[in-house]
Order: C-alpha cells, then sequence, then structure tokens
C-alpha cells in the first residue's frame, strides 16, 4: 500500500464526512429560517386584524357619537363621510387579509365560516352609516357585539397559532376557500356561527 493510498482514504473519509455535514446543517438552517419567517408573518398577520378590530371599535363608537337621528351619509359634506372612509377602509384591509389566509392555509369548513362570519361583521357598521342609523349596542352583551367579539377573538386564535401543516394550498383550493370566506351565505348566519363557537 502506498503512502497516497494510506493517506488519501482517511482524507477522502473526512472530506465526505465535512461535505455531507455542511449538506445537512445548511438544509436545517434553511428549514429553521423558513419556519421563523413564516411564524413572523403569522404573528404580523395576527396583529394586522387586532388592529383592524381596535379601529372597527373605533368607528363604530365614534358613529354612535355622532348620529343624532336617522340621516343617511350621501354625501362628501355629511358629518358622517370621514366616519363612512375610515369604516370602508377597514372593510377592504379585512378583505385583502381574508384573501392571504385563503392563499396561506389549509382551511377547514369550520375556519371558513368563523372568517366568513368576521368579514361580515365588520360590514355591519358600514352599513349602519350609510342607513344613517346609529349601530345602537348599548351593553357589553348585545347579542351583535357578543358575535363580533367571539368571532374576533376565533380569527385571532387562528392567525398567531402555527398552521396544522405548512403545505400551502393550490390555486383551486385558495379560490375555494376564499369564495367560501366571501359567500353571502354568512350575512344573514354569522351571528349563528359566533354562538356555534363561542
Amino acid at each position: 500500500m502506498s503512502i497516497i493510498e494510506s493517506v488519501g482514504a482517511p482524507l477522502l473519509t473526512v472530506a465526505v464526512t465535512l461535505g455531507g455535514g455542511w449538506l445537512v446543517t445548511t438544509r436545517v438552517t434553511d428549514r429553521w429560517d423558513q419556519v421563523k419567517k413564516n411564524r413572523e408573518m403569522d404573528l404580523a398577520a395576527a396583529q394586522d386584524f387586532q388592529r383592524l378590530y381596535g379601529e372597527f371599535v373605533a368607528i363604530w363608537k365614534t358613529w354612535d357619537s355622532l348620529t343624532d337621528g336617522h340621516t343617511p351619509v350621501t354625501t362628501p359634506q355629511h358629518v358622517g363621510w370621514g366616519v363612512l372612509e375610515r369604516a370602508t377602509a377597514a372593510e377592504g384591509q379585512i378583505e385583502a387579509l381574508m384573501a392571504k389566509l385563503a392563499a396561506e392555509r389549509c382551511l377547514t369548513e369550520d375556519d371558513i365560516a368563523v372568517l366568513g362570519g368576521v368579514r361580515q361583521a365588520f360590514k355591519v357598521v358600514r352599513r349602519s352609516i350609510k342607513r344613517g342609523e346609529p349601530i345602537g349596542w348599548r351593553s357589553s352583551e348585545a347579542e351583535p357585539y357578543m358575535a363580533i367579539k367571539s368571532l374576533s377573538a376565533a380569527t385571532s386564535v387562528l392567525l398567531s397559532s402555527a398552521p396544522r401543516t405548512r403545505l400551502r394550498p393550490s390555486a383551486a383550493v385558495a379560490a375555494r376557500n376564499f369564495k367560501g370566506i366571501t359567500d353571502n351565505r354568512h350575512e344573514d348566519s354569522w351571528t349563528d356561527t359566533a354562538r356555534r363557537y363561542a
């Protein structure tokens, strides 16, 4: 056996071991970085939703303070026009968040019902403003207000919890999820949905 053969075999073993270790370490590090990035995005979405819920409550309270009768908001000169713009903007941001969830998560039928319900709940304020009517929830026990709180809590939990799977839905499944969330069937059933999940 030559010196090259006696030194070469151990060097080759060391090189293969180091190369394999580097490959495994790189893959584990990449996977961990992806998990951390996904978690940060989930928490950011949860914070966005919680901010929008706060905006929803602020819009509702502002509108009820401004409403002195039944005066529909029809022109920019109306005292409630700015409140209507805020309500519309919040509703648009909720819609965008629902599209993000439909595209990024494998949702169950229960998830879709909760998200569809919370989307409808956010429409209540804008619709009342357009009609010029106060929201009129004088108690924290008012059924629609209880429903909004329940659906918002369930949505916050969904957003801040790690998904059941990190697999992303296909484009067809994401479209079906979003269609389910935005289906008008939730318009009449969102308070019932909240009762089921509260």
